[in-house]
């Protein structure tokens, strides 16, 4: 897909994040409990979606995908809105052309004000010549809201009760009200675009690094160097296999059900891992060992604090 190359583009040229280290939480009495706004969660090809709304009175779909920096939308929507584009600036005010931007006015997500809202504009229409082109259906939203929209804010994406809370911006951070884990931003691999990850979570036990992609609709993926680490050789090799249109461009997993998996002392028992085909050119990533998504996710509520940069996982029926 178009948009997969130009993102890559546009995170390497806009750079790292660094999320700073973890700081002790204050007291909860010297903290103002934060507004929530609660929101429809909708399913836009599988994956989580809230809409938004635009002071002209119109209303986006967008994908909640948290393992992408940068909020875009399709061209398509662009044109329906009638808002300028522009290019993207890069440093010392040059313009990136390949990269427009646009703004949407006065945008909304209920009744919680998110102002003027940046997006990068993207043709989302798969390239006649890329690989499973005819295997991957029209983009099923107008577009994507990445981590980046959500700075200073908490979102929880309650997938047992389908609904999505979001805070107003925090002035401080909130305290933990579970066992959490630091969120971290790093690079896929050594030199592409940032991602956001976290530890807390197992396989069979066993510790592993993770990336967070709730664009990602199955359980977990298992890079290639960690399969024998883990002892899953054989479920790796399993027959039976899965496309995810929107996973790198649309890539077929192997999917085998095997050991348990866990966050932070909650264990999920027989659900399916994923694994690329060993022929596959997917290079692992040199920063974690496993993406995790929103097959995983379902079975409860994932919070993202984007102001303490803490993560936690509630089971279904938590507060």
């Amino acid at each position: 897909m178009k948009v997969f190359a130009l993102l890559f583009a546009l995170a390497v040229s806009l750079g790292a994040q660094t999320i700073p280290p973890h700081r002790p939480f204050a007291p909860p009495e010297q903290n103002a409990r934060p507004r929530f706004v609660e929101v429809p969660l909708l399913t836009c090809g599988s994956m989580p979606c809230i809409e938004m709304s635009t002071g002209s009175g119109k209303t986006l779909r967008l994908i909640i995908d948290l393992g992408e920096p940068n909020s875009y939308l399709d061209l398509k929507a662009v044109q329906s809105l009638a808002t300028d584009m522009k290019p993207m600036k890069a440093e010392g005010d040059a313009d990136i052309s390949q990269v427009q931007q646009t703004v949407v006015p006065g945008a909304k997500i209920g009744d919680l004000p998110m102002g003027d809202f940046p997006f990068t504009v993207l043709d989302t229409t798969p390239s006649p010549d890329q690989l499973n082109a005819k295997e991957i259906p029209p983009f099923p939203a107008d577009g994507v809201l990445a981590f980046r929209a959500f700075q200073n804010r908490i979102i929880a994406i309650d997938y047992a009760h389908q609904k999505v809370r979001i805070s107003e911006p925090l002035d401080s951070e909130q305290p933990c009200p579970h066992d959490c884990t630091q969120l971290v931003v790093r690079h896929v691999g050594k030199y592409g675009p940032v991602t956001i990850t976290s530890d807390g979570f197992s396989v069979s036990g066993k510790p592993v690094q993770a990336q967070i992609d709730t664009m990602f609709t199955g359980t977990m993926l298992i890079y290639q160097d960690f399969v024998k680490q883990l002892g899953l050789n054989k479920l790796a090799k399993a027959k039976h296999k899965e496309f995810f249109p929107y996973l790198l461009g649309g890539v077929r997993l192997a999917q085998a059900e095997g050991p348990s998996l866990g966050y932070n002392g909650m264990v999920i028992y027989d659900i399916p891992l994923y694994f690329f085909d060993k022929e596959d050119a997917h290079e692992d990533p040199a920063n974690y060992d496993v993406t995790v998504g929103s097959g995983l996710f379902s079975h409860g509520t994932a919070v993202f604090d984007f102001k303490g940069n803490h993560f936690w996982l509630e089971p279904a029926g938590a507060h």
